[in-house]
């Protein structure tokens, strides 16, 4: 990640979660880091299996999910282990139930 007049080496498995702020993207880890790529463009060089997309505007690393709470409208609370929470968008909700191996039965 370029910071002022630097380039921070920021380990893949310590990021908690990628939040997009226009065509940038807050790195969460250890601090906070921005980025100047898409949060599209960041989750397509990152590992599927363990980053997930869960909002237009967030991304989680699938390591540190802690909870899911089931809303109303088909999004998640999803509480992170650094107790972070994120609410997800309706529009992700059959991949993060296909990730978490969530069936309509585990969410009644």
């Amino acid at each position: 990640v370029r910071s002022l007049a630097r380039i921070v080496i920021v380990p893949v498995h310590d990021i908690v979660r990628l939040e997009a702020e226009d065509n940038y993207v807050r790195i969460w880890a250890e601090r906070a880091y921005l980025h100047k790529e898409t949060l599209t463009g960041l989750c397509a060089r990152l590992d599927p299996r363990e980053f997930l997309r869960v909002h237009r505007s967030h991304a989680v690393n699938l390591r540190l999910v802690r909870e899911l709470h089931p809303l109303v409208h088909g999004e998640f609370r999803i509480v992170l282990a650094n107790g972070a929470e994120i609410t997800s968008g309706r529009s992700y909700r059959q991949a993060i139930q296909r990730v978490f191996g969530l069936t309509r039965g585990t969410l009644e």
